[in-house]
């Protein structure tokens, strides 16, 4: 068993992650059971991925890569599904990525032979490191390789982009915190570039989100900023970094739920993409507006959210690894993921409404993310119920 698996008195991590991840996916498939995301060709694309990235937790090494893959190209036929030019458009950009990423990963897996140390070869070390970096920074969207998650979120249905980002990414990340544990090698020779990835990504991705209109292109640059911490705790690799990353990814795919499925009910009601030039929307989605401020507070670590849990260790290992200037980097990108999000509260959610007061949320909707929204605070308040789980 790895450094970071649990003994025999409890369960290891990636069966805790598997759960949490198991929970985003059901409550998509209950979102969309009420609100509708697709013809019967998404729910089928939506069936094959599940069980793909499910299974992918039953196994290791090059089989687990190989099903977490699949489960990409699976996501694929979910944009495609929507049958309109611009997805067809983000579908086949989508594919092209998952295709150099799948490729270099495979390679850089079979050629590493799984092994604890670097290859003997200085140049076959290299060829290794490369092929793997690549392929994971294309396939989680890091600064500068994120260019095709924009559209993809774009242009697709809310819960198609909360499968892709919450489930499919996650499962991803899940594959780079097997990779910590069994290759450490990858990311202590070549921490410098690990590291540089992941603060391009959280000052790219919260720049590129204070640039946004529309609301989910938004949501998809804030994934690329929350990821840059992510990774900045994988690589890290101490107790606090690697278990901020474990429980940072766990309430990333929760609280991306919460924003996709507050916005895709707003917009299921409107007729229209979100964007910034929407207003007063509480009023109309009291629910949905509460589960996205919560869903903005859980992502950048706010109490009593369990999203705390996650950032929290994540400073610690900032303040172990990189003292002063490391904690002011975080705190500087945090400043500006809290920007863009109090923007659109204020903008979107909050003040004047431009049409007539009324609540058109469906009330099986408004349930789930009322238990959602108490779940998420009771972690917060309660955060044994996940720390506990592990030593």
């Amino acid at each position: 068993m790895g450094l970071y698996q649990l003994t025999s008195e409890g369960m290891n991590w990636e069966g805790i992650f598997a759960g949490g991840l198991a929970e985003v996916f059901v409550a998509a498939v209950i979102y969309a059971l009420v609100v509708p995301q697709g013809n019967k060709r998404w729910w089928v694309f939506t069936a094959l991925t599940g069980i793909l990235v499910g299974a992918s937790f039953a196994v290791q090494g090059l089989a687990k890569t190989l099903l977490v893959d699949a489960a990409a190209f699976a996501a694929v036929g979910l944009v495609w599904s929507r049958d309109t030019a611009e997805a067809k458009q983000a579908a086949r950009t989508y594919l092209l990525m998952m295709v150099a990423a799948v490729a270099c990963l495979i390679a850089g897996t079979v050629l590493s032979g799984e092994g604890a140390e670097a290859p003997a070869a200085a140049g076959m070390a290299k060829l290794v490191a490369t092929l793997l970096i690549f392929g994971f920074a294309l396939k989680l969207a890091l600064v500068p390789l994120y260019f095709w998650l924009p559209g993809v979120v774009e242009h697709s249905s809310p819960m198609t982009s909360v499968i892709i980002i919450s489930v499919v990414d996650m499962a991803a990340f899940g594959e780079l915190l097997s990779l910590r544990e069994t290759s450490g090698w990858i990311f202590s020779e070549y921490q410098g570039i690990w590291l540089t990835l992941a603060l391009l990504s959280m000052f790219g991705g919260a720049l590129l989100a204070i640039a946004q209109k529309n609301i989910k292109r938004m949501l998809a640059f804030s994934t690329v900023d929350d990821l840059g911490y992510l990774v900045l705790g994988a690589t890290i690799g101490s107790a606090y970094g690697w278990k901020g990353a474990l429980f940072g990814a766990m309430s990333h795919a929760f609280f991306k739920f919460l924003l996709f499925a507050a916005v895709g009910t707003a917009e299921s009601r409107l007729g229209h993409n979100l964007t910034l030039a929407d207003r007063g929307l509480a009023s109309r989605f009291p629910i949905s507006s509460a589960a996205f401020i919560v869903g903005a507070l859980g992502m950048i670590g706010v109490p009593p959210t369990f999203g705390f849990i996650g950032r929290w260790r994540l400073y610690l290992a900032g303040t172990e690894f990189g003292g002063v200037w490391l904690i002011v980097a975080m705190a500087a990108a945090t400043g500006l993921a809290l920007l863009y999000y109090v923007r659109a509260i204020h903008r979107v959610w909050f003040g004047p409404a431009d049409e007539a007061a009324q609540g058109s949320e469906p009330t099986a909707v408004a349930t789930l993310l009322v238990v959602l929204i108490i779940v998420s605070i009771v972690l917060g308040v309660v955060p044994g119920i996940l720390t506990g789980l592990l030593p």
